[in-house]
């Protein structure tokens, strides 16, 4: 450990700066100098270590104690750190804790540093050379409070390093229980109620990103045929839109919709089609989130629809929907989702929408898309009605049909929820991780005026609550600029055919490197199996001492091996539920210190390749048989293309 003498620390202080990341460069940059040495008072103890207190007001809090190295030393002891793949440390403790972690830790283990008071953080960056430890590249710095770190805590979730932390030991500095416990406490629970929404986000079905390409393949005559999203954005500007969904609570008001007329867009979600069409009430769009085959039987299959409703929905809904929609539809790319990125460079113009992880999120994310406000949400309860109701009483999964689909809900234990009027009401978790996710969508978007007109349900943060009467009579006072169907066949007179075969050209050629790639990384995974199984014998040989050096290379070179599965967006993508699980298990060992332990890190490690090399194989198979398709579609287009 390296301490700053008096007359160096601004020195220290700069060096330090430029081994920071750039966000937290900046917002340390921010800091007041003559604010930062009001709160932050320093002086240095007999044996030459800095000594920290913090005023706050009129409140002061002993950072560190006279005797901090060894405070730190004592406190570290305390801590299960052998063999662990990360830890979560809740304040720096201005640094003494900090080093002594990285003195006693394994080098693999990664440190996540929660800081929730930026000048304590800016201060100890005059007093020591944090160096050593940014060297290490075994450091993630998340500091300020919540707000602040957020996106800075969502990239590291995205990145390889966060698979070390499937199984953190959480460590509370004693100077973070001392004096700042409460905040602590808050951003612990953030950081794990976030976990659970990144997990809940990422799946843990392979076949439902296999379904999703294949899906997006079959599409893609729909795509490269119709317009893009982009030429609805802002079309709709202060124009109020209605999200209805699908609730018990829907029935209470769903007459009332008849009453917009075209003083205002209704967006239909999936399921809500159907009361509304028995209802004569018409959407003006309709839009799907899911992929799976019972989108078609539930809602497409023998049903009739009206030509001037359109279809706006995710181009990775079954194959089926598509051409039995007989209105104007655009299939819509997923923002930050590799597929749909992968595609939308190629056959797409870069526009895209946030789907989130529940159809009221992907309309939400539509209404703000076209330039709607205020956006009402109608049938939007994320919870049970009356008699454990799960959906409007016309809804298709009411039904025989939808059996399968209640089934699922029966399943989940009852959670109870705030609900509009302040009472507790039965809930799940599904739907209150549905409902988390649309909290964060309309925080996002403060901009807009938010009005939740579900007239019963769960409490939704960022809305207020009026009644689906009143908010008609407020906002829908004059006719909308034009139907959106017509807006949509305007655009695709002007669509140009050779521009759509130029990207399925480039499309096709990189289907073709892709399929080659999966192939090439599935080779590397068989061979990882059959390294392991010569290791696994090593580690069982009565003299196993001896393949001791060989054992740890081929640890760590497989380790780094993992890293070209998620080499790209497109290779995480479908990797990445096989990585966090392994990981898992390999952080669940912990320290490998016995020939057992040994055995059975590259037992793991070989069920590890073994799936991966499944992975690599049925994507590399997807892609190989999408070929002849993609090439009969450039046939038709080049026959459009001669036709004019």
């Amino acid at each position: 450990m390296i301490v700053a003498k008096e007359n160096e620390t601004k020195e220290m202080f700069y060096k330090n700066l430029q081994l920071l990341p750039l966000w937290l460069r900046e917002s340390v940059l921010q800091i007041n100098e003559r604010e930062l040495w009001e709160k932050v008072q320093i002086r240095y103890n007999d044996e030459g270590y800095p000594i920290c207190r913090y005023y706050e007001g009129s409140r002061n809090f002993q950072i560190t104690s006279v005797e901090p190295l060894q405070e730190a030393a004592k406190w570290c002891k305390t801590l299960s750190i052998q063999g662990t793949g990360a830890i979560f440390m809740y304040g720096s403790g201005f640094g003494y804790p900090l080093f002594e972690v990285f003195t006693q830790k394994q080098p693999h283990t990664l440190v996540v540093l929660f800081e929730q008071n930026i000048y304590l953080f800016a201060a100890m960056l005059h007093y020591f050379d944090v160096e050593p430890i940014i060297r290490t590249q075994k450091i993630a710095f998340l500091i300020g409070d919540i707000q602040h770190f957020a996106k800075a805590f969502d990239h590291l979730f995205f990145s390889i390093v966060f698979a070390n932390c499937t199984s953190p030991t959480l460590a509370f500095t004693s100077m973070a229980q001392r004096n700042f416990k409460a905040q602590y406490l808050k951003i612990h629970q953030y950081i794990f109620s976030q976990l659970g929404l990144f997990v809940f986000y990422i799946g843990n079905d392979h076949l439902d990103n296999l379904i999703g390409l294949h899906n997006l393949l079959a599409n893609m005559k729909e795509i490269v045929l119709n317009p893009y999203i982009s030429c609805l954005k802002d079309k709709y500007k202060d124009v109020p839109a209605f999200i209805i969904a699908n609730g018990p609570s829907l029935d209470k008001n769903i007459h009332q919709l008849k009453k917009i007329q075209d003083k205002g867009l209704i967006i239909s979600t999936e399921s809500a089609i159907i009361p509304l069409m028995k209802h004569h009430i018409k959407p003006d769009i309709l839009t799907i989130i899911e992929r799976t085959k019972y989108t078609y039987t539930y809602h497409f299959e023998n049903i009739e629809y009206p030509e001037d409703i359109t279809l706006l929905c995710l181009g990775l809904v079954d194959k089926q929907v598509y051409p039995s929609f007989p209105g104007e539809k655009i299939p819509i790319f997923r923002n930050m989702e590799a597929i749909n990125q992968w595609i939308n460079k190629h056959v797409g113009d870069g526009s895209a929408l946030d789907a989130g992880a529940n159809v009221s999120h992907l309309a939400l994310e539509l209404a703000v898309y076209l330039g709607a406000n205020p956006i009402i949400f109608v049938g939007q309860d994320y919870a049970y009605g009356p008699e454990g109701i799960t959906h409007s009483k016309d809804a298709i999964y009411l039904q025989e049909k939808g059996k399968r689909a209640r089934d699922v809900l029966e399943s989940k234990p009852i959670v109870y929820v705030e609900s509009n009027d302040g009472t507790m009401i039965p809930s799940n978790q599904l739907w209150v991780d549905f409902r988390k996710g649309l909290e964060g969508k309309i925080a996002s978007h403060s901009h807009k005026i938010m009005i939740n007109a579900t007239e019963g349900g769960a409490k939704i943060k960022g809305t207020k609550c009026d009644q689906l009467a009143h908010v008609i009579e407020a906002y829908c006072t004059k006719s909308i600029p034009y139907p959106v169907h017509e807006l949509i066949v305007d655009h695709k007179k002007r669509l140009s055919i050779m521009e759509r075969k130029e990207g399925l050209i480039s499309f096709i050629k990189s289907v073709e490197e892709y399929a080659s790639l999966f192939r090439s990384l599935s080779r590397e995974a068989v061979k990882g199996k059959l390294t392991c199984r010569e290791m696994i014998r090593f580690s069982q040989d009565k003299d196993s001492g001896k393949y001791r050096n060989v054992l740890e290379e081929t640890y760590q070179k497989h380790i780094k091996t993992y890293q070209l599965f998620i080499g790209n967006d497109l290779y995480r993508c479908f990797s990445q539920q096989v990585i966090f699980v392994y990981f898992y298990l390999m952080n669940r060992l912990g320290l490998i210190d016995t020939s057992e332990k040994i055995t059975e890190i590259f037992e793991i490690q070989h069920s590890f390749f073994h799936h991966l090399n499944i992975v690599c194989q049925s994507v590399s198979i997807y892609l190989e048989d999408a070929i002849e398709p993609l090439e009969k579609l450039l046939e038709e287009l080049e026959y459009m293309e001669t036709k004019g």
